[in-house]
C-alpha cells in the first residue's frame, strides 16, 4: 500500500482492481465457455438419440421434450451477444444502499451480466438507474421517479474509473484523483508535484508543466454532470440550443445528444450531420463519433456542405472561388441586410421581365393567365406560360430568352453588387457597420473580378462577360442559393438531389451568418431537427457582427426550441479562466465561469522581442517535451508571419508542426499556429508569444481573440510580451 493512500481508499480500490480482474476474466472466457456448452449439448443430444431407439413407447414424449430442451439451448449459447471491451468494459462504478441492502453497479456502453459473474454493468443510455449516477453525488439521499415505480436509497461509493489494457489505471473519488504508476497507488496531486519538479527546479527556471499529460483521463462521458446529463436525455423531437463559455463541453454534449437520439431508434446515424467550422475539427469529431459507435454519421466542414449545395443546385458552377476575398467585401455580402438587397433586386428583374410581356400580341391572355397562377415564382410561371398553347413562335422564343436570363445565377450576382443604388440603401441600413469605404472597396473587387466593368453605370444589364474561373467569393454560395429559391420557390431544380439529414448539430454557429444559415435549412428533412450550440463571446470573424441567438434559430427556420446553457468550465483551470474572463473586460458575462479544479498559474514573461521569447522557450520546451512526452503543445500567435517567424527558430529542437491550414494531427509534440486555426480545439499547454498592444490593442476584437487563444489550455497558459504589453491583462 502507498502511504500516501488511507487506509479506506486503498480497500476501495483493491475492490474496484479485483471487479476488474473477475470482469475481464468473464469477457475472455464466454466464447470458450459456449463453445463447451454447445459440445457438451451435442453429446446429449446423440445420447438422447440413441436412448429413443429402444425406449419404451411411454418414455418417447419424455426423451422428446428433452431433445428440445437441448436444441433451445444450443440456439441460446449460438446467438451473438454484444459484449463489453475487455480492455474498458466500464466507466463508473457506484455502491447503493436500499432498504437496508447494499448493491454495486457498474457503468459502461453495453449491459451485461452473466451466471458465471457476481457483478453486472448497465448501459449509461438505457438502465434508468444511470441517472443516480449523473444525478447525485457520494453521501446523497436519492429518490427517482420511473414510469411504473419510484426507487429511493444513498450512494455510498461512487467514483470514475479509467481502464486501459484491461488494467484499473486511475480512479476519481470525491474531487480527488488517484493513479497507478509502476504497479503503485498514489493521489494524483503528489505524483503530479513530483513530476512538474515543484517549487525546487534549479537556477530559476520557470515551472512549465503540470505533469498531468503523463495518466491517462477518464471517458468523457464519465464527466457529464446534471444539466449535461439531463440535456442529452432531453426531448428528442424539439431543436436544441446549447450555450455556453469555452471549455463547458458544448461538443461533447450534442454528440452524446445524437448517440441518445440514434439508441432510442428515433435517428439512423447516417441521417446525422455534424457541421463544424474548421477542417481540424473534422478527424476530431470523427474520432469521437468513433469512441461511440457512430462511425457512421457524416461530418463536414460548413464551407465543404455549402459548395456541394451550391454545386449540385446550380449547373456548370465553377467549383474555383476567390480565396483572398477582402474584409470589406465580405462584410457586405455576409450582412443580414444583404438578403432584403436580393430580394428587392429579384423583385426588379421580374418587373423587367414582365415587362417585356405586356408588349406581346397575346398579353391578355398572358395575364390573365398570370393571375390564375399568382403562387408561381417567377421561373415555373414563364415555363407554364411558354407552354401554353395560346403562345406564339416570336413570343415563345421571347419568353425562352427571359427565361435564360432569370437563371443566369451566376450574373446575377454581378448585377447585385454592381447594383449601387442598392449598395448605398444597404449601406443606409446598416447601422453603420458598413462603409462608404467598404463600397469602394466592392466597386474595385468587382472591376477586378470581372472583365468588363464600368463604375460609372449602374449595371442591370446582362450582358456582361465574366471570368469564369475564380469569379465567385465563398460569400456568393448561400446568395446564389437564395436567389435560386426566390426565383424557382424551391432549390430542387434538377434531377441532382440534394442528400438531406434528419438531425444536424451545428457546432460554433455564432460564425455563421444569415444567408449561410438559410443555405442550411435546405438540407433539414421535414421531419428533422437541430442541435445547434455555440458561445457568442467566441464570436471573433471581423466580417460579421453576432447580434442574437433568436436571430441564429430563426434563419434556420426554427420558432419552438428549448435552450440550454452551460456555465461550468471544464477545460481549463481557475487560473486560467479567472485570466480570460479579465481579458474580456467588458464583454464578460455577469458571472465568471465555474471551474471543477485547481492548476498552474498564469506564467507571464517579458521578453525584450520576438527573438529573445524563441530563446526563452527552446530551453523550456526542451524540458517540458523531456519530462511530458505525451503532451500536445500549442504556440499560438495573433497573425501568420509571426508563427512562421517561431517556427523557423524552434524547429531544431524536433518534433515541431507549423500548422496553418487546420491541418492539425492531435499527437504529442509543439504546434505553432495562429488564433484563426484554433476554434473549438484544446491542447495541453498553451503559450501566447506575442501579446503586445500591436497584436492585441484595447479593442473588443482584440479582446475575444485573446480570450479565446487562452482557453485552448487544459493545464496551464504561458504569455510572453515585449516592454510594450496588451492592457488587455
Amino acid at each position: 500500500m502507498s502511504d500516501a493512500l488511507s487506509t479506506e481508499i486503498y480497500k476501495y480500490i483493491t475492490r474496484l482492481e479485483k471487479s476488474v480482474t473477475d470482469c475481464v476474466d468473464v469477457i475472455k472466457k464466454i466464447p470458450d465457455h459456449n463453445m463447451e456448452a454447445l459440445m457438451e449439448i451435442q453429446r446429449n443430444l446423440e445420447s438422447l438419440k440413441e436412448e429413443s431407439k429402444s425406449c419404451n413407447d411411454d418414455d418417447l414424449p419424455a426423451i422428446i421434450q428433452q431433445m428440445h430442451l437441448q436444441n433451445q439451448l444450443a440456439e441460446r449459447f449460438s446467438t451473438h451477444v454484444s459484449l463489453p471491451d475487455a480492455e474498458s468494459p466500464f466507466f463508473g462504478h457506484m455502491r447503493i444502499e436500499q432498504e437496508g441492502k447494499t448493491k454495486d453497479i457498474y457503468l459502461g456502453h453495453i449491459s451485461f451480466s452473466h451466471r458465471l459473474a457476481k457483478f453486472k454493468i448497465i448501459d449509461w443510455k438505457k438502465a434508468p438507474i444511470a441517472r443516480v449516477f449523473y444525478q447525485f453525488a457520494e453521501e446523497d439521499d436519492f429518490e427517482l421517479d420511473l414510469e411504473e415505480r419510484t426507487i429511493e436509497g444513498t450512494i455510498l461509493e461512487k467514483s470514475i474509473l479509467t481502464i486501459r489494457n484491461g488494467e484499473l489505471l486511475r480512479v476519481d473519488r470525491g474531487g480527488e484523483s488517484y493513479v497507478k504508476r509502476d504497479g503503485k497507488w498514489t493521489g494524483m496531486h503528489e505524483e503530479v508535484a513530483v513530476l512538474a519538479g515543484g517549487e525546487g527546479k534549479a537556477n530559476g527556471e520557470l515551472a512549465f508543466g503540470m505533469g498531468n499529460t503523463n495518466f491517462d483521463s477518464p471517458e468523457v462521458i464519465s464527466l457529464l454532470d446534471k444539466i449535461q446529463y439531463d440535456i442529452v436525455h432531453g426531448d428528442a423531437k424539439k431543436p436544441l440550443l446549447i450555450t455556453g463559455g469555452a471549455g463547458s463541453g458544448k461538443t461533447t454534449v450534442a454528440l452524446y445528444r445524437i448517440a441518445k437520439l440514434c439508441e432510442k431508434g428515433v435517428l439512423n446515424p447516417n441521417d446525422a450531420l455534424v457541421l463544424v467550422p474548421n477542417a481540424g475539427l473534422i478527424n476530431l469529431s470523427k474520432t469521437l463519433l468513433y469512441n461511440i459507435g457512430l462511425e457512421r454519421v457524416h461530418v463536414k466542414t460548413t464551407e465543404e456542405l455549402l459548395k456541394e449545395v451550391v454545386t449540385t443546385t446550380i449547373k456548370g458552377m465553377p467549383r474555383k472561388i476567390n480565396d483572398n476575398t477582402p474584409l470589406g467585401v465580405s462584410t457586405i455580402k455576409r450582412h443580414p441586410y444583404t438578403l432584403d438587397m436580393l430580394a428587392e433586386y429579384v423583385e426588379q428583374q421580374k418587373n423587367q421581365a414582365l415587362s417585356v410581356l405586356e408588349k406581346m400580341e397575346n398579353k391578355d391572355k398572358i395575364f390573365n393567365f398570370i393571375s390564375s397562377n399568382k403562387h408561381l415564382s417567377i421561373i415555373p410561371l414563364f415555363k407554364l406560360i411558354h407552354e401554353q398553347s395560346f403562345i406564339t413562335s416570336l413570343e415563345r422564343m421571347q419568353i425562352k430568352e427571359q427565361l435564360r436570363k432569370l437563371r443566369n445565377y451566376q450574373e446575377d450576382i454581378f448585377n447585385l453588387f454592381t447594383n449601387f443604388s442598392l449598395m448605398e440603401k444597404l449601406r443606409d441600413n446598416s447601422n453603420g457597420f458598413i462603409t462608404n469605404r467598404m463600397l469602394e472597396e466592392l466597386k474595385f473587387h468587382m472591376s477586378s473580378t470581372y472583365n468588363e466593368f464600368d463604375s460609372d453605370k449602374d449595371h442591370q444589364s446582362t450582358e456582361a462577360t465574366m471570368d469564369r474561373s475564380g469569379m465567385f467569393d465563398f460569400e456568393d454560395y448561400p446568395l446564389l442559393i437564395k436567389l435560386v429559391e426566390l426565383k424557382n420557390g424551391t432549390i430542387h431544380i434538377n434531377n441532382h438531389k440534394i442528400k438531406m439529414y434528419k438531425h444536424i448539430f451545428l457546432d460554433e454557429a455564432q460564425e455563421l451568418s444569415a444567408s449561410e444559415l438559410e443555405l442550411l435549412s435546405h438540407t433539414l428533412m421535414k421531419d428533422g431537427n437541430y442541435t445547434v450550440a455555440g458561445d457568442a463571446i467566441q464570436q471573433i470573424d471581423p466580417s460579421m457582427v453576432f447580434t442574437s441567438w433568436d436571430l441564429v434559430l430563426k434563419s434556420l427556420g426554427i420558432s419552438d426550441f428549448k435552450a440550454s446553457e452551460l456555465n461550468v468550465s471544464y477545460r481549463s483551470p481557475k487560473q486560467i479562466v479567472e485570466f480570460a474572463h479579465t481579458v474580456l473586460g467588458p464583454l464578460a458575462p455577469g458571472q465568471m465561469p465555474d471551474t471543477k479544479r485547481n492548476g498552474g498559474p498564469v506564467i507571464k514573461t517579458q521578453v525584450q522581442h520576438l527573438a529573445h521569447a524563441s530563446m526563452v522557450l527552446s530551453d523550456a520546451l526542451v524540458d517540458l517535451t523531456k519530462r511530458e512526452p505525451r503532451a500536445t503543445i500549442a504556440i499560438i500567435c495573433n497573425k501568420e508571419e509571426t508563427a512562421e517567424q517561431f517556427y523557423n527558430e524552434l524547429a531544431d529542437i524536433g518534433g515541431v508542426n507549423l500548422v496553418l491550414d487546420q491541418g492539425f494531427n492531435f499527437k504529442p509534440g509543439i504546434d505553432i499556429t495562429t488564433v484563426d486555426q484554433i476554434r473549438g480545439l484544446e491542447f495541453d499547454y498553451v503559450i501566447l508569444p506575442d501579446t503586445d498592444r500591436v497584436n492585441y490593442p484595447e479593442n473588443n476584437r482584440a479582446r475575444k481573440r485573446l480570450h479565446l487563444a487562452a482557453t485552448r489550455a487544459i493545464h496551464q497558459l504561458w504569455v510572453l510580451f515585449p516592454l510594450d504589453r496588451t492592457i488587455l491583462f
